[in-house]
């Protein structure tokens, strides 16, 4: 991996390649992901619906050795840790410096500092050379992106001619359960999202990727039971995730969507 020019300043050890000046909604997004409670937290934890996608991610892609990563959004960084653990090379890149600053003190103290970069910077924009890394991860991101159409041409500028996409993203309302649609449009709102998807509006966007594997995910029960846990916490987690994941292949019903694809 080549760096196409220099950052623009360096920050905690941090590489900031962002202009000076973003536009209203992506600084609403990093004022609002700033301010969200994992970027407070001290302490690293993997929740369960975290380690299925993981176990997603590792079952789909078990060739790693010698590869790189591009953990493009990667937010709190589970996925660059639990990759980094097992030896993968991984470059996470997110819009939100303080979410790095977090995530650079805890690869330090699990001694994965040799096996990770982080740089700040616009998914849109890519600061890498041409053809750089092997699989490419984008969870929960492209629907808070202004152009989605952007963030996808620079994947595939800087993603090999063989690479893998793991791409994950909230399902169209249509097959989301009516009872939770007023919630989801709420949290929508709340938290940015601009678009939403489906298997067909997946397949037209990544048309230079082979699907490989359609997963869905938040169905009706999780939703209504980790809504419970947020007041009562009477519902084991793992459980939860577990029921969800048999799910997987169900799509009416589900609140996201996960397509792994290869390059064509």
């Amino acid at each position: 991996m080549v760096l196409k020019h220099n950052p623009k300043e360096v920050i905690n050890g941090i590489p900031v390649f962002l202009e000076d000046q973003l536009s209203k909604h992506l600084q609403h997004q990093v004022d609002y992901f700033s301010k969200e409670k994992i970027t407070e937290t001290e302490s690293y934890k993997l929740s369960p619906w975290q380690q299925s996608y993981v176990k997603r991610f590792t079952e789909n892609f078990s060739n790693l050795d010698g590869k790189l990563v591009l953990d493009a959004g990667g937010g709190s960084g589970y996925m660059t840790i639990e990759l980094a653990k097992l030896g993968v090379n991984v470059v996470c890149v997110d819009l939100t410096l303080r979410s790095l600053i977090r995530l650079k003190r805890i690869v330090e103290e699990f001694g994965l500092s040799d096996r990770v970069a982080l740089m700040c910077c616009d998914v849109q924009k890519l600061p890498f050379n041409d053809k750089s890394f092997d699989y490419y991860i984008s969870n929960a991101v492209l629907e808070h992106l202004p152009s989605d159409e952007k963030a996808i041409k620079e994947m595939e500028r800087v993603c090999k001619d063989n690479a893998g996409a793991f791409i994950a993203v909230p399902l169209s309302l249509k097959y989301v359960n009516k009872l939770l649609i007023p919630l989801n449009i709420f949290h929508d709102k709340r938290i940015g999202h601009l678009r939403r998807y489906d298997e067909g509006i997946l397949a037209k966007k990544l048309s230079n990727w082979n699907p490989k594997k359609i997963y869905y995910t938040g169905h009706f029960k999780k939703v209504i039971k980790t809504v419970v846990n947020m007041f009562l916490p009477i519902f084991d987690e793992q459980q939860i995730e577990l029921e969800d994941t048999k799910l997987s292949n169900v799509k009416q019903g589900a609140s996201n969507i996960i397509a792994v694809s290869e390059r064509k």
